[in-house]
């Protein structure tokens, strides 16, 4: 069964059979099924949903947060509300010389849509030399940028000014520029161009192939509503008898049978339960706590597992390791549409109080 992209007008009828049929399968989660994907993240929805299209699989989708119906998520200008609450997991970083000894915080989405349901909605692709590095490392040419870019034209679905080479229309991922920017945002970009910074007509363009730059920033919401990586992806198949979404679900390890994943252990209801997996398990749970549950799981540097008494699987000390955050730029209590990045961005911090 085949239908439209999905975008965030769902009908008060099909709202009702995604809540019914998810309730059913919650209340018989099974001991086993195909493909059990973990994080409902920008990453594990789509890999849900994509894995859900075959009716011939059963696929489970866990999530450590609850529902995203509610105003501060669904409401595109409510964002900064998420932040700290208890959709926000949280964490705050070991405090930092180069910022006078501050502690910063880092919130990561604790909700289904994960980060996609609480963030700033920025629609941003990853630079070129990104997409190449992990072609090169993969010996795999369809992780390259060029390979990468023809799938970002393939789901998008871009409301702005005709762009071939760069955009695509008709995908299931509504993406504008920002509709009505604050008058901070260009002045902003203007003043990146005074420093010396390259400013650009779109930051998911050109500028993703060079030395960095500025442009005003491109949105994931429409008419005034967010619009996340689960309510693109995964929410219009939740009517669909094969795929299970687990909300207030934590994974705490993976089962392994030698080196082959079999299925995870997870907190759910109050109490520890198994559940496995005939074909794969997905670690899509975020920048902390995949490191984490891998660890958990005996794979990660010996040394520190040895530390902590878990037995080790294997030993792959790059886990949980080079952690990279990226740098905001805010103006008052409200983040200017603008992305400035590259070799000069940190110039631009520096000489802010000119802008």
């Amino acid at each position: 069964m085949s239908r439209e992209p999905f975008h965030e007008t769902a009908t008060n009828e099909f709202a009702e059979r995604v809540r019914t049929n998810q309730q059913r399968l919650r209340s018989e989660v099974k001991p086993y099924y195909d493909f059990i994907v973990c994080g409902s993240g920008s990453s594990g929805s789509v890999v849900a949903r994509r894995l859900a299209e075959n009716p011939d699989v059963d696929v489970l989708l866990i999530e450590a947060g609850g529902n995203d119906d509610v105003r501060s998520v669904m409401e595109a200008n409510q964002w900064p509300l998420n932040l700290g609450s208890e959709r926000d997991w949280g964490f705050i970083d070991q405090p930092k010389p180069h910022i006078n000894g501050r502690a910063m915080p880092l919130s990561m989405g604790k909700v289904v849509g994960g980060g996609s349901s609480i963030n700033a909605m920025a629609w941003a692709r990853g630079h070129r030399n990104d997409w190449d590095f992990f072609a090169k490392e993969a010996d795999d040419s369809s992780w390259s940028y060029a390979s990468v870019l023809n799938l970002y034209r393939r789901m998008e679905d871009w409301h702005g000014a005709p762009d071939p080479d760069y955009r695509g229309s008709g995908g299931p991922v509504f993406v504008q520029s920002a509709p009505d920017p604050n008058p901070i945002a260009p002045a902003m970009v203007e003043g990146a161009r005074s420093v010396g910074i390259p400013t650009f007509e779109s930051h998911n363009g050109r500028m993703m192939e060079g030395t960095g730059g500025a442009a005003l920033i491109e949105l994931r919401a429409r008419e005034g509503r967010r619009l996340s990586a689960f309510r693109t992806y995964t929410f219009p198949f939740m009517d669909r008898p094969n795929l299970t979404v687990l909300t207030d679900a934590l994974v705490t390890r993976v089962m392994l049978d030698g080196s082959r994943a079999t299925g995870v252990n997870i907190v759910y209801g109050g109490r520890t339960q198994r559940i496995g997996a005939r074909l794969e398990v997905v670690l899509s749970l975020g920048a902390m706590h995949t490191p984490k549950v891998l660890m958990l799981s005996g794979i990660g540097d010996a040394t520190e597992l040895r530390k902590l008494g878990i037995p080790v699987v294997q030993h792959l000390p790059g886990v949980g390791q080079n952690f990279q955050d990226h740098f905001a730029m805010g103006c008052g209590n409200t983040m200017a549409p603008c992305i400035v990045i590259g070799e000069r961005a940190g110039e631009m911090l520096r000489d802010s109080h000119r802008i």
